[in-house]
């Protein structure tokens, strides 16, 4: 009686900790995926900031604005100049988020491509015209 007990118990005993210790190892695992997955989102973020920040986007104002007369079609420029480096800031992010299979990229390269300077740009135009 009392070595069949005990032998069920330690039976008992041992697949639970078995059962434990594959889920500890399944948890260890996929936090090692989700941590991957950030450090490459994070890079992916980065690359988006390294699009946007370049100068080819920035541009200089200084340099292009020499006169009244061209702001008007610099203007123009600059926007849509600005519009093209967030749309590829935004097709970099979806594609990553792709990749990676990452809802908060995907929802960084939504909000990328919003331009939440509509009204604003058509304000500035509306002036200029």
């Amino acid at each position: 009686g009392d070595l069949k007990d005990t032998t069920d118990t330690r039976d008992a005993d041992q697949k639970y900790l078995d059962d434990l210790t594959a889920t500890c190892e399944q948890k260890a695992s996929d936090f090692e995926s989700r941590q991957q997955l950030r450090s490459e989102e994070l890079e992916a973020i980065a690359k988006a900031i390294e699009i946007i920040s370049s100068g080819a986007v920035k541009g200089n104002a200084e340099e292009h604005l020499p006169s009244l007369v061209q702001q008007r079609s610099l203007v123009s420029l600059r926007f849509s100049t600005t519009s093209q480096a967030q749309a590829n800031a935004a097709a970099f992010l979806r594609r990553r988020a792709s990749e990676l299979q990452s809802r908060v990229l995907s929802a960084l390269a939504e909000r990328a491509s919003a331009d939440p300077f509509v009204k604003v740009k058509k304000m500035i135009k509306d002036l200029i015209v």
